[in-house]
């Protein structure tokens, strides 16, 4: 057969709706606990960081300003693309069609992209803007302290030390942040503790005999996160996730999208005997607010 532009156009228009079927079906975990920060027109996002929460103050006398010079963090965009190589042979003889789910796997890890890089994010975090580790027990805000990490495994007494720790957190000013830890994210490793902690009608008490009444049930919502294995299996996370304001930051500048170089006369058809078809996408993502998650930093 010969080749022609119109196999080509073809091949493209049945890619391009694979693609973006397949792109819109597929699932995500990371709007449950990001916020989505940037644009297309910016390589590099800025995010100040308020030294008092959730407090205004009686005005009396001038405004007080709230200095943010050097309260800053910097979030800077990475390239990630995927590419597919079809022989022309197989459009000659009409056998691209075997592509398509490689076209539409294609489509789903674009779309896991922000998923991959928001966990990544809290499991191997960059020091905040303070210098210090993101996750530690002894971060202060003014004179408050905030402690954000545990290396002990969860449970029923974890659950309730993460939440009462951060019902507590305090601003620079002393004023409560009125932090409500809303939601618990683990891995499949300990899906089934998780879910005994707040679906479970009674627990086990200190004697690990007698039965008592589950008083954490329903108290946060869970969030099963398919990468969270490894090395971070038995890692566990307390968040407050219902406000505008997450933990994690996600600067999303460019979604995934499937472009071509498929026409008879491109390069790669004529010097390599082949059509090109990729996805680009630009972001990264970051731990933004430590006051918002609580780490249960545990070994596997």
């Amino acid at each position: 057969m010969n080749l022609t532009a119109e196999k080509f156009e073809a091949m493209k228009i049945a890619y391009d709706m694979a693609f973006k079927a397949a792109f819109d079906a597929a699932p995500t975990v990371y709007e449950q606990f990001t916020m989505t920060v940037g644009d297309s027109a910016h390589t590099t996002v800025k995010l100040p960081f308020m030294e008092q929460f959730a407090c205004m103050r009686r005005w009396l006398g001038p405004r007080q300003i709230k200095n943010l010079e050097g309260k800053i963090i910097t979030m800077t965009e990475d390239a990630y693309e995927e590419t597919l190589g079809i022989r022309v042979r197989e459009i000659e003889t009409d056998n691209w069609g075997m592509y398509l789910p490689s076209v539409q796997q294609m489509a789903a890890s674009g779309k896991a992209l922000w998923d991959q890089l928001s966990i990544n994010a809290l499991l191997t975090p960059k020091a905040w803007i303070d210098n210090k580790a993101f996750f530690t027990t002894d971060r202060k805000f003014g004179k408050s302290t905030i402690c954000n990490k545990t290396t002990s495994a969860l449970s029923h007494a974890t659950f309730k030390t993460a939440r009462q720790t951060m019902f507590a957190y305090a601003g620079h000013a002393g004023e409560p942040i009125a932090v409500n830890p809303d939601t618990l994210m683990v891995g499949p490793a300990l899906e089934f503790v998780a879910r005994d902690i707040l679906e479970n009608d009674f627990e086990l008490d200190s004697s690990g005999k007698i039965a008592v009444r589950n008083s954490c049930k329903g108290l946060a919502k869970l969030i099963v996160n398919p990468r969270i294995t490894g090395p971070y299996a038995n890692y566990w996370f307390m968040m407050s996730c219902a406000g505008p304001i997450k933990p994690v930051a996600v600067q999303k500048s460019k979604e995934a999208a499937l472009v071509s170089k498929n026409r008879p006369d491109d390069e790669g058809v004529f010097m390599e005997d082949m059509a090109i078809f990729g996805t680009s996408a630009y972001g990264s993502a970051a731990a933004a607010f430590p006051h918002l998650v609580y780490g249960g930093i545990v070994a596997a």
